[in-house]
């Protein structure tokens, strides 16, 4: 879930701090220190501003902490140079791979290039690479979540309403995410098979206060709005402060309830669904992203053999199965996205639920 600096933080915590200092400061430990017994995989991340990167990042180092490997992070706060630095200067520590969300795409396939020719395992997760030789990429099909959010707002708008007709708003994200851009694609193509929903899709750029001010706005001019949708769960606290000020945020069932289906799966949206304010929710999975990258090293690319291509299958996951398939940099698991409502939002699977309630980093 690649997001743009300078857009609103979503969730980011005091502990997320400390624990991104706690990470950053195996970097104090030679080269020497590296080459022990076990192996060393670091990991590049895009951001630490962000509670999903704070996640994924967490999901990483217990992964390769658990295979009894060393392990250190970098953090790029968005500097795409910043991050290809970071990888050259952990080439020089010669790592036994790396993991790395990239910031930009196309950028740091001149990066994977010099860890291909140095023989060095790559794993991509969550932004895939547009080109090099990946060990593993595990990521997200960010327009079919897209897609599959409209769905559940089409589903109970059909319910209330006998037939798909009713008012939506998207308040949808900065463009320039990748994810963003795709999540609103998948749901402007599947709204457009329905003439008779009025679909609003108004620009937020992702930020809580824009979506504040959007829904406020929209509430005004549609009174009798039947839905409302936010590419991702923290800003769309904005949304819920709309929605209390104009006195609509009702439980599901109840008069005048606001339809209110999002993306991703953080903590608040499972205690929104849990409440009963929130419908449904398109989840992904950070710690599987991290944890599968990391698996895939340790017993495949790191000795030397290729990741086979073929399902995926763990129970731990609420997924449960993937398909692992040759891709364009090589083996990829795009792990399907899934839906969180009333009906299984107390799994303990869910990486809202690890994160928060297992791992003890709260979401603020």
């Amino acid at each position: 879930m690649d997001r743009m600096n300078g857009l609103t933080r979503r969730g980011l915590l005091k502990a997320g701090g400390a624990l991104g200092m706690a990470v950053g400061a195996s970097s104090v430990l030679g080269k020497s220190a590296f080459a022990q017994e076990g192996g060393f995989i670091p990991y590049s991340n895009k951001s630490l501003d962000y509670y999903f990167f704070v996640i994924q990042e967490e999901a990483v180092k217990r992964a390769v902490l658990g295979n009894n490997m060393k392990f250190q992070a970098t953090n790029a706060s968005f500097d795409n140079t910043r991050q290809l630095e970071q990888w050259q200067s952990l080439m020089l520590s010669q790592p036994s791979a790396i993991v790395s969300d990239p910031i930009d795409s196309q950028a740091i396939v001149s990066a994977i290039g010099r860890y291909n020719q140095k023989k060095i395992p790559v794993a991509i997760i969550d932004t895939p690479s547009d080109g090099g030789d990946v060990a593993i990429t595990v990521s997200f099909d960010n327009k079919l979540g897209g897609v599959m959010a409209a769905q559940e707002i089409i589903k109970r708008l059909t319910e209330k309403h006998g037939s798909p007709k009713g008012t939506v708003l998207n308040c949808f994200g900065a463009l320039q995410s990748v994810a963003w851009r795709l999540r609103k694609e998948g749901m402007d193509e599947e709204f457009a098979k329905y003439p008779d929903i009025k679909y609003l899709a108004r620009p937020t750029e992702g930020a809580l206060d824009q979506m504040l001010a959007v829904t406020l706005s929209t509430l005004s001019e549609f009174p009798d709005l039947d839905a409302v949708h936010a590419p991702s769960d923290s800003p769309s606290r904005g949304i819920v402060t709309a929605l209390q000020q104009k006195n609509r945020w009702k439980k599901v069932g109840e008069e005048g309830h606001v339809i209110f289906v999002n993306i991703d799966g953080e903590p608040v949206a499972l205690k929104w669904i849990q409440e009963g304010f929130m419908d449904a929710c398109v989840s992904q999975d950070p710690i599987a992203y991290g944890e599968i990258a990391v698996e895939m090293l340790v017993k495949h690319a790191i000795k030397g053999e290729a990741v086979p291509i073929g399902t995926y299958e763990n129970k731990k996951y609420f997924w449960e199965k993937g398909e692992i398939v040759a891709g364009q940099t090589g083996p990829t698991l795009i792990i399907p996205p899934f839906v969180i409502d009333g009906s299984n939002a107390a799994d303990k699977r869910h990486w809202g639920s690890i994160a928060e309630k297992e791992w003890g980093i709260p979401y603020t």
